[in-house]
């Protein structure tokens, strides 16, 4: 790998080992207002805009990444499936069968196909941590189809602001799609664009980075002052949009520096897939054989300090371990 190529996925891959922490700690609960105080009661849902926009980004970013590298539709459908779906189906029957969600009669199929965030919450039940596994596999099938099909920067815009207001209306006319389909979809489609313009990616990195926080503050801001608005009121999506953009400009350019070459990155980075998979059945096991399920405080700091790091350990062996699989398989 060349040192551009290298200086290129440093930041990307600090970013998904942020993101992965944060969402640890998000599920720990410890930014929940009765531990820290009622004050602090938007944190949570500003962290978890940030974190789950930058999932999402950088899908669309290393899409169109793959893309550039002459990679066919076959292939990169086949990698996505065996990459997304087995570790999924493993994480699903660990949701229903062992963490104990129960689920409506003809749920489990929707889960199987992974097309929870088409049919949740008006037609299936929303199962808990894994929508978003199938929130990125239904952009994978809208953006793939676009973006194999379509090479014109404008026309794929177009094309996805159809897109956008035809599933708008499927869900104000008939309870279609997940309402967070539709704070992430463009977030998405910007890190697709973020990927092809070369020239205006560097333009943006070379700002000053007094700014970047002064614009990132005022965007928290923003968001905070429209928590309480529905997650399909356009106002509220561009609003969330802006901020995760912003948020996500900032923490880019602050792994371009040597902050993001720190290996710890790496790790988390590797990790993150199945240690977001996996964190909640460990994490319900590992409480009921310590018996602190019950007591609160207890076991948000024991999930935040313990759990958290037995989940990304796990999730790095795991994801290590699956490689490998797939490789004596010669499925990679």
């Amino acid at each position: 790998m060349s040192d551009i190529t290298k200086g290129r996925l440093q930041e990307f891959e600090a970013l998904r080992g942020l993101s992965i922490v944060l969402l640890l700690a998000l599920h720990s609960e410890v930014f929940d207002p009765s531990f820290f105080g009622e004050g602090s009661g938007p944190l949570a849902g500003l962290i978890a805009s940030f974190l789950l926009g930058s999932f999402f980004f950088l899908a669309g970013y290393f899409t169109e990444f793959s893309i550039q590298k002459k990679t066919n539709l076959f292939s990169f459908v086949k990698s996505k499936i065996i990459r997304i779906f087995p570790p999924y189906w493993l994480a699903l029957l660990l949701f229903v069968y062992g963490i104990g969600y129960t689920l409506k009669r003809n749920d489990f199929a929707v889960y199987l196909l992974n097309l929870q965030a088409v049919f949740s919450p008006v037609f299936v039940k929303p199962l808990l941590t894994l929508w978003y596994i199938s929130m990125l596999v239904v952009f994978y099938i809208i953006f793939c189809t676009l973006l194999f099909t379509i090479k014109s920067n404008v026309k794929l815009l177009i094309s996805s602001v159809f897109v956008f207001l035809l599933a708008y209306i499927a869900n104000v006319s008939i309870g279609l799609f997940d309402p967070r389909f539709f704070q992430y979809y463009f977030i998405f489609l910007f890190g697709v664009y973020f990927c092809r313009f070369d020239e205006i990616r560097e333009k943006l990195f070379s700002f000053n980075f007094a700014s970047k926080i002064i614009l990132a503050f005022i965007t928290a801001i923003m968001m905070w002052l429209v928590e309480s608005y529905p997650l399909t009121n356009l106002f509220y999506i561009l609003i969330a949009d802006l901020f995760i953009l912003t948020w996500i400009w900032m923490w880019l350019g602050i792994f371009r520096t040597q902050v993001g070459s720190w290996k710890v990155w790496a790790l988390l980075s590797t990790a993150s897939f199945f240690a977001y998979l996996f964190h909640r059945p460990l994490w319900f096991f590992l409480n009921q054989a310590l018996n602190i399920e019950e007591a609160w405080r207890q076991k948000v700091l024991f999930n935040l300090w313990v759990g958290s790091a037995l989940a990304l350990i796990l999730g790095y062996f795991l994801q290590r371990g699956y490689d490998k699989l797939l490789v004596m398989l010669r499925l990679k």
